[in-house]
């Protein structure tokens, strides 16, 4: 069962009979939406009950999803995976579980690079998804082989494709995973996962 699986099972069980489960959640394309730097692909923002959210994929599609669809659903594609990441932060948005779910202003970009520099310090790191600037700012501690990582952090653009899934499901005990910005909050907040983004909006 992967994690987006889990994850809408967590959901459908916290707002069970609440009557949300009913309503839709609609996804489209941004393409000026101000993301998180760290983030690579299309921004999609999706919006329930007023409260707007983002999630950046390499699968951008743009749909009117019920939220209920995703209950029992088997997520197996990447494009499948994307909308559930969407959906999930949407709902966990509106709810008020997780509050992190759409980038950061500009000026709060390098208090978190250094930030994030900080907390990853003397770690080997293999990152789950593709990011230019964390490539160059990490490139001495990057490792290509997750097996050879202390640290997994994980971009919601790499967590949906077979491969990210399969790094982070099958990352051995004593490997610290680590959610990074604003597309993982609805999963890493139902999963009970580490997460980073402090100034996300």
């Amino acid at each position: 069962m992967n994690l987006f699986v889990r994850a809408t099972e967590v959901l459908r069980d916290r707002i069970a009979r609440c009557g949300a489960e009913d309503g839709g959640v609609t996804i489209a394309r941004s393409p000026d939406a101000l993301t998180c730097p760290y983030e690579r692909g299309v921004p999609l923002e999706a919006e329930y009950g007023g409260r707007i959210v983002q999630f950046v994929t390499g699968v951008p599609l743009e749909a009117r999803v019920r939220v209920s669809m995703l209950f029992g659903a088997p997520l197996a594609r990447e494009g499948e995976r994307s909308a559930a990441g969407a959906v999930l932060n949407a709902m966990t948005g509106f709810f008020g579980f997780a509050r992190h779910l759409a980038g950061c202003r500009i000026e709060d970009r390098p208090p978190c690079l250094r930030e994030l520099e900080a907390r990853t310090a003397g770690r080997r790191v293999f990152l789950v998804g593709a990011s230019p600037l964390l490539e160059s700012r990490l490139g001495d501690r990057l490792v290509t082989d997750p097996e050879k990582a202390d640290l997994l952090l994980v971009l919601g653009h790499g967590l949906v494709t077979d491969a990210g899934l399969a790094a982070v499901e099958g990352a051995g005990e004593g490997r610290e995973i680590l959610l990074l910005g604003p597309s993982t909050g609805g999963v890493a907040m139902l999963l009970e996962c580490a997460h980073w983004c402090p100034y996300g909006r």
